[in-house]
């Protein structure tokens, strides 16, 4: 027999060693950057937090607050938006967050609107839904049932995507994105929504009035903006519009909560490769320059959006293009009645869309408070006013009879569509990628959270994380 304390010894030996062999190693932990904190930065640390085998350690820096575009103002007590708005019922991702958070969406009412040319409305709803439907097919006829199907099929189109993403198929570009949603998508970048229209028979009258106010209301351009933006636009003024009660930024800001992400307001102001392979970040106001193994740029890159420094680099990196500037004008007061031809203040309507290119302000619309559903409390009478210029004080008193409070805020809000530029590239180089090289296929929610998705599949394949569901075909059998 052996000693006691011997027999105590390899007693412990033996339990340290069944201990052990029970820990796991903890997985490498890959440190990713993202710049920009908007919905596009926070969404894409989301699915990189839910990505299988990665789990990354993830840092977002952002001069800007959490949100972005995505945001309100505060007036007389209540919270208003200023940025994305209205999200479409079909917006599935953007849906899923709602759902997942917990949070409720807004109850809008079906207001009247109204198409204004500068001497009067060529068309406005009535009380009556049934006279305003024979209205319209009245004097747009068979081009609105037309139109109306052609989205219809571009959406079923589009859908593709979910179940593309889901299988774990992503995209170094683009095109090659959009040609999974369906191939006719590059060929709808190529030509004008105008010429797209004409294409299948939709009267001039259709698209020189009412796509033309949509495409001023939702991207401050016209009709010759190039068709698959135009088809995203038309589609923004279906029924069933939705916004979250509370405000839409909260997305965003459950969406960095729920990733776990580290949020810096720090503005960034270069990236540099390492010898390494791995990146290290230059900041405006700060010596450190942390490193990382994949940087991922979630924020417009145009030479009129930033001035970022890309050093080190084996080649240098263009990013043509600009964006349009679209100024909010938040307004407390009264519409001047007279100038739109209405009987009396309470006769005036609640949208009023312009079909003139040459007016000085895009649309005007009543605004409720984002915490309360439409029509209803005590809220004080605020309209927005998009325009693509600051608007002057001749012009505001053309607007409104009385005006208590005026707010502006200057967006750089989305591209200039003007068909001169081509879509980009995700990918700039292994590791390095960007999100907002979708929004010149179109600047939308929904569009940008596809680019987070596709950007995380990209970056977690290339941190050795096999994406691909091997279950499913590949989606060109699909196509």
């Amino acid at each position: 027999m052996c000693p006691i304390s011997f027999c105590i010894q390899l007693s412990f030996l033996i339990l340290l060693l069944i201990y052990d062999s029970q820990q796991t190693v903890d997985p490498v932990e890959p440190r990713i950057a993202i710049i920009g904190a908007g919905i596009s930065g926070t969404s894409a640390a989301y699915f990189l937090s839910k990505t299988t085998g990665l789990n990354p350690k993830i840092d977002i820096y952002s001069k800007d607050p959490v949100g972005g575009r995505m945001a309100t103002i505060n007036i007389h007590g209540f919270d208003f938006e200023t940025g994305g708005s209205i999200l479409h019922p079909r917006n599935r991702y953007m849906k899923q967050f709602a759902e997942e958070f917990g949070f409720k969406q807004k109850k809008g009412i079906s207001g009247k609107f109204g198409l204004y040319d500068g001497s009067g409305f060529v068309y406005s709803e009535g009380d009556w839904s049934v006279l305003n439907v024979a209205s319209l097919l009245w004097r747009y006829g068979f081009s609105l049932l037309k139109v109306n199907t052609l989205i219809g099929d571009m959406l079923n189109q589009f859908e593709r995507i979910y179940n593309v993403q889901d299988d774990g198929y992503a995209f170094s570009n683009v095109a090659d994105l959009l040609s999974a949603m369906d191939p006719s998508f590059n060929l709808m970048l190529e030509r004008t929504l105008e010429e797209g229209l004409k294409r299948v028979g939709i009267s001039s009258l259709f698209i020189d009035e009412l796509a033309n106010a949509i495409m001023r209301v939702n991207y401050g351009q016209s009709t010759d903006a190039h068709q698959f933006v135009g088809s995203v636009s038309l589609a923004g003024a279906e029924t069933g519009l939705w916004s979250l009660r509370g405000g839409n930024k909260k997305i965003p800001q459950a969406l960095l909560n729920t990733s776990r992400a580290n949020f810096y307001y720090e503005e960034v102001e270069a990236i540099h490769l390492n010898t390494d392979g791995r990146f290290s970040l230059r900041f405006k106001q700060n010596d450190e320059m942390p490193s990382y193994d994949a940087v991922i740029l979630a924020t417009p890159v145009t030479n009129d959006t930033s001035s970022f420094g890309f050093e080190n680099f084996p080649r240098q990196f263009h990013f043509p293009g600009r964006y349009h500037q679209t100024i909010c004008t938040m307004v407390q007061g009264e519409v001047n009645h007279e100038t739109f031809g209405f009987a009396d203040a309470s006769s005036v309507i609640d949208d009023i869309f312009t079909t003139n290119r040459t007016l000085f302000f895009n649309s005007l619309a009543r605004n409720y408070p984002v915490d309360m559903d439409d029509g209803g409390g005590d809220a004080p009478s605020v309209w927005k006013v998009f325009s693509n210029e600051p608007l002057t004080k001749e012009e505001l008193n053309i607007l409104f009879s009385s005006i208590n409070e005026t707010y502006v805020i200057h967006w750089k809000a989305y591209p200039e569509y003007d068909g001169t530029i081509s879509t980009g590239n995700f990918t700039l180089y292994p590791g390095l990628y960007h999100i907002n090289a979708i929004e010149f296929a179109a600047s939308a929610m929904e569009m940008s959270v596809i680019g987070a998705r596709n950007v995380a599949l990209l970056a977690a394949s290339h941190l050795g994380v096999d994406i691909q569901d091997r279950r499913a075909q590949s989606f060109h059998i699909e196509l």
